[in-house]
């Protein structure tokens, strides 16, 4: 658990970096000009302004993985439904951890880029890869491919895949 904890914390920050866009700086500009640069808001009360430092331009939300439903077409698997998951979503990448469908607990990355979005109604994208899957049909050795659509309204998250559909709830953190 100890491991699966710093992976997570690690992928957090490496995705949090990669999307602030611009990154890398020049190193060979000494930390007066650099100052000089750098536009900040002006200090106020409003809400918009309370978000500082690596977390300012980012939506972040904390997610569960909670329930399942597979569509066996061979109806001889017996899938773990109950997959009592959490995941971390920074702008458009989700790390995570959930017990998955063998039964055996997963850590996954994806990257979500929208797809449709209105008001309170969300529809994205899903991309990424998961560990835990040895010997399943489209794994290659212990990891499978993610390909999906999800769709959010309010705080209600469903991913569909190929041969599943799952539930949980996201919740913004700023």
């Amino acid at each position: 658990m100890k491991k699966t904890i710093t992976i997570l914390f690690v992928a957090a920050l490496l995705f949090t970096g990669a999307s602030q866009g611009e990154g890398n700086a020049d190193l060979s500009k000494n930390a007066l000009s650099l100052e000089t640069e750098l536009q900040l808001p002006a200090i106020t009360s409003s809400a918009s302004n309370l978000n500082r430092g690596f977390l300012k331009q980012n939506k972040i939300a904390i997610g569960t993985v909670l329930q399942s439903h597979h569509f066996d077409k061979y109806d001889y698997h017996d899938y773990n439904e109950s997959h009592n998951g959490i995941y971390l979503n920074i702008n458009r990448w989700s790390t995570g951890v959930f017990q998955n469908s063998a039964d055996v607990q997963s850590v996954f990355i994806t990257y979500n880029p929208t797809l449709y979005t209105n008001k309170s109604f969300v529809v994205n994208l899903v991309t990424g890869i998961a560990n835990g899957y040895e010997g399943w049909e489209y794994a290659q050795g212990d990891y499978l491919p993610i390909l999906g659509v999800s769709a959010q309204w309010t705080y209600l998250k469903t991913m569909l895949s190929h041969e599943a559909i799952a539930f949980g709830i996201e919740l913004p953190l700023n």
